[in-house]
């Protein structure tokens, strides 16, 4: 290999560390432990790293994001670890941290309606709330019915149990009623997911909105106070027109165990086309 070449491959630890993602101090740490060696260092103790050196970096940073210990990633470092098998680790990792994404976001939704309860309390009266509801994908079970007949425990169920034999994560129940026409809604009932498709269940994916919400709390049969409350908000606030074809979302909180009683939902309207 010439000189020219060989300079070509070779960065200082500025550029290396910079081309890796990594801090030089970093470097230099993983230097002294033995973890990962620069390619030459010259006798002012300057280090110099080769381009090839970079996909070894790269594994060391997944590794260590993956949860390994130095001496762990030290020994599969020596080992050789296979693209795939890497990829395949670190999609697993993936799944995780967004599964405990959604878990922690339910949990503050949750931490939120109370807050809300609690206000009410001394307020003497039921609040309406304006707010942005991100884009979320569910896996889901859909049907046109007639309006007022939506029988949301029906497709809840056969989510659930398809869920279940696919052993496919549930966090967030969520559904929403979208006008069709004049006699008749699409009601989508399911559980927020990843993008990954769960058999027998449709990937859908609700759109952000802007909504007014508000929290019940109690029977889903004490549900039409919370329309009604809704309802009062949007003729008073210049939403009249929204209530000709209104689209429901039903957040469900508090939903675990065949008692009611405390069960929390947001019910949500949705303000914009």
């Amino acid at each position: 290999m010439s000189t020219a070449r060989v300079l070509d491959v070779m960065m200082d630890i500025g550029e290396f560390a910079r081309r890796g993602g990594v801090s030089t101090r970093m470097l230099r740490h993983y230097d002294r432990i033995g973890l990962f060696k620069p390619a030459r260092t010259d006798p002012y103790g300057r280090r110099s790293y080769d381009v090839t050196q970079l996909p070894v970096l790269h594994r060391l940073i997944a590794l260590k994001a993956l949860g390994f210990s130095l001496d762990e990633i030290g020994v599969l470092l020596d080992e050789g670890v296979e693209s795939a098998e890497l990829r395949g680790m670190l999609r697993l990792r993936q799944a995780e941290l967004e599964r405990r994404v959604r878990q922690d976001r339910h949990a503050l939704d949750r931490v939120t309606a109370r807050l809300r309860l609690i206000e009410e309390e001394t307020r003497m009266n039921t609040q309406v709330e304006t707010k942005h509801v991100d884009a979320v994908t569910i896996a889901a079970l859909s049907a046109v019915v007639p309006n007022g007949g939506a029988d949301l425990e029906s497709l809840f169920a056969q989510v659930v149990e398809r869920m279940e034999a696919a052993g496919a994560d549930r966090t967030t129940p969520v559904a929403r009623l979208l006008p069709v026409d004049g006699r008749s809604v699409e009601v989508t009932a399911g559980y927020v997911a990843p993008d990954d498709s769960v058999p027998g269940l449709e990937t859908r994916r609700l759109p952000a909105k802007t909504v007014a919400s508000t929290i019940h709390q109690g029977p889903m049969g004490g549900l039409s106070t919370a329309h009604a409350v809704l309802r009062d908000w949007a003729e008073s606030n210049g939403y009249e027109k929204l209530l000709e074809e209104p689209c429901w979302r039903y957040h469900f909180l508090e939903a675990a165990g065949d008692d009611q009683a405390q069960w929390i939902v947001e019910l949500q309207l949705e303000l914009d086309g």
